[in-house]
């Protein structure tokens, strides 16, 4: 469904790592104030607090039999935990610097850690040594996972390489060139026989274990993705970026079929015209752009705002535009002459969503004074306002064209029912 069903209180700081128990009763957490949680998740009740780190931890598993934990922490060292009395059997020592990723083998008497100390170590979790060094990296190591037969490890490093370890050995058996930087995320395929890396460039790569060989590189945006929108047919994507350009990928092969390029700043908002041959974006240049998606071409440029364009949407006709902005007010465009039809102003702070009833006569808008506001969307007059105890992010309307939803800062939905329109 989407929903959440419950959320978990009691760290101090940031959640860096979770892991399962085998039955999906309950989960423990790794955090960045010295301590591991464990929770019931069906009450969302802490059972257990794990007390030991001196520093945050960052990585944590289970073992087989799901009576221990181990966890790495920035203190240089692993703990491995009794899980019913919350007792650390042992601490490993002989990292030099932060354990940053952990994987356990099947039968739970070993354990890999990776380290910022540019090293892998092969632990025996019974007598607590060292029982190999893995050296070969020439930066940190961010992660680490075990091929399905065991036998095999890989790692990813800051020095953006992978490397295919003999667990046996300790042998650099490959390493995978080809990214342009820090390796942050590997994973294994069920069948063992390819590897994917996440970088911090943006881009994941496919690697065929056996050969090292890169046999796919997903390319995403040069920065974070802000706004999303499918075409009609449900065939296609449109994504807006932090990069000023929207990218149009085909979804089942997930390639990029092409890029729009025109913006001077980040994309703030995207909506598919019905036809779903043009695309919309509102961008924090203060411009919205009118886009072909077949070309790619920029058809025409909505000028008029003074400060980001903040929300756009479509008329059910097809024929007209809103924007809502930072400058406070709200715009209605024609999309066939780009002129400014109609000037929205009543907001005292940033206008931050829009929506139209599905009859297209009115407009609801929401914004960082605290209000919703219904207006005409034929004369420009204001109708109605309601004020809520904190700024409005985001609004909606039914499709029975009375019901309006809106979200607020202090985590509240209201249900709304408009009368007398």
């Amino acid at each position: 469904t989407g929903e959440c069903e419950r959320t978990f209180y009691g760290h101090s700081n940031s959640v860096n790592a979770v892991a399962l128990t085998s039955d999906d009763k309950q989960v423990i957490s790794a955090s960045h104030d010295k301590t591991l949680k464990f929770w019931n998740l069906e009450t969302g009740e802490c059972e257990r607090t794990f007390h030991g780190h001196s520093d945050m931890v960052n990585a944590v598993a289970f073992t087989s039999d799901g009576k221990h934990i181990i966890s790495g922490s920035l203190d240089n060292t692993l703990k491995f935990w009794n899980l019913e009395t919350t007792e650390c059997k042992r601490t490993f020592h002989g990292h030099s610097y932060s354990v940053n990723a952990i994987a356990v083998t099947p039968k739970g008497k070993q354990v890999i850690s990776a380290s910022s100390d540019k090293t892998l170590k092969f632990w025996n979790l019974e007598i607590g040594e060292n029982e190999r060094t893995f050296k070969g990296h020439s930066d940190t190591v961010n992660a680490v996972a075990l091929a399905p037969d065991s036998k095999q490890v890989i790692s990813a490093s800051n020095d953006k390489t992978l490397k295919l370890w003999n667990l046996e050995t300790g042998e650099d058996k490959r390493t995978f060139h080809g990214h342009s930087s820090s390796v942050y995320a590997v994973a294994l395929t069920l069948d063992g026989k390819q590897v994917i890396s996440g970088l911090w460039d943006n881009t994941l790569k496919l690697w065929n274990l056996k050969t090292g060989e890169c046999e796919r590189t997903f390319y995403v945006h040069d920065d974070r993705v802000t706004a999303v929108a499918l075409t009609p047919d449900g065939k296609q994507v449109i994504s807006g970026s932090y990069d000023k350009t929207l990218k149009l990928w085909n979804l089942e092969t997930g390639e990029c079929e092409r890029t729009f390029k025109g913006h001077s700043d980040w994309i703030t908002a995207l909506v598919l015209i019905h036809d779903g041959k043009q695309v919309i974006s509102g961008s924090h240049d203060k411009t919205l752009k009118l886009w072909n998606l077949q070309t790619g071409k920029d058809e025409r440029t909505f000028q008029g705002h003074s400060n980001s364009v903040t929300a756009v949407a479509i008329t059910p006709d097809g024929k007209r535009v809103i924007s809502a902005s930072n400058d406070k007010t709200l715009k209605l465009w024609n999309l066939q002459t780009g002129k400014d039809e109609r000037t929205f102003q009543g907001h005292s702070d940033w206008v931050t969503a829009v929506a139209i009833t599905p009859d297209g006569n009115q407009v609801i808008s929401a914004s960082s004074d605290n209000t919703l506001k219904l207006w005409n969307l034929q004369t420009g007059e204001e109708i109605a306002t309601f004020t809520g105890e904190a700024l409005f992010y985001c609004c909606a309307v039914a499709a029975d064209g009375v019901t309006i939803v809106a979200g607020e800062s202090s985590g509240r939905v209201h249900f709304l029912r408009l009368e007398n329109v």
